[in-house]
């Protein structure tokens, strides 16, 4: 989803003459509806306690990545989308052995698609209140059914 789309006429003005914001534009729709919510199975390589709760050694976990970007710990003011967050170290293309090999050609495709949407209609906005907007049901890739806009 293009969530600048969600955000006021003034944020797209803002978004529009200001290149310079296209980077954390792409970056912060992926840290607040990241596109991979749960990790894939991991199993625990020895007996840990996190936050009160033992794992035993061999016990399978999932990491939930949606939370993680949503850790207010982490990010300050974490459930507002904020286009213009410089310190976001989201975990929406995994972490370590698991980082996803072709992050930096989505971030490109996402910079590029950014900035040609913006320029060539500049009046883009959605169609239907935020609220009105339906996810896809499953447990792992989250996605709009579909993104009704106008312009």
């Amino acid at each position: 989803m293009a969530p600048w789309l969600c955000c006021s006429s003034l944020s797209s003005a803002r978004l529009r003459n200001n290149p310079a914001l296209d980077a954390t534009a792409v970056e912060e729709p992926l840290r607040f509806h990241s596109p991979v919510e749960v990790s894939t199975e991991r199993y625990a390589r020895e007996q840990t306690e996190i936050a009160g709760v033992t794992i035993p050694q061999g016990a399978l976990v999932y990491g939930i990545l949606s939370s993680a970007n949503r850790d207010a710990t982490q990010f300050e003011k974490a459930d507002v989308l904020d286009l213009g967050r410089e310190r976001n170290r989201h975990l929406a293309f995994g972490q370590g052995i698991h980082y996803c090999l072709g992050a930096p050609l989505a971030r490109l495709g996402g910079l590029i698609a950014l900035r040609k949407l913006l320029d060539r209609v500049p009046t883009l906005r959605l169609a239907v209140p935020e609220s009105g907007l339906r996810w896809r049901k499953g447990l792992n890739l989250r996605g709009l059914e579909a993104l009704p806009v106008t312009w």
